[in-house]
């Protein structure tokens, strides 16, 4: 797992002046992947219920919004689509 950590960081700055502005999104990313992480491995729940479950799943469709929206800089894709349809999801059934 360290070793992915590494690898990442490697990447991120390989790509550093391509990355550009989208660091914004990339910390956003970084941030929910912190918040998951803690909300999923801090409870040894087998169960999650309320705010154990609620923080770990916006999280996860967070991530996965921001992945699909920063695929490329144009809004019509499937890429957005998929964006699109993950939020009323996530709205749908986190309210949020």
């Amino acid at each position: 797992m360290f070793q992915s950590l590494r690898d990442l960081e490697a990447s991120l700055g390989e790509f550093e002046r391509a990355i550009g502005q989208k660091r914004v999104e990339l910390d956003d990313i970084f941030i929910w992947l912190n918040k998951y992480v803690r909300a999923v491995f801090s409870s040894g729940a087998k169960s999650k219920k309320g705010d154990e479950l609620t923080v770990p799943l916006d999280a996860a469709f967070n991530i996965a919004i921001q992945l699909f929206k920063m695929i490329d800089a144009g809004e019509d894709g499937l890429d957005d689509k998929l964006a699109e349809e993950l939020e009323k999801i996530r709205v749908k059934y986190l309210g949020q």
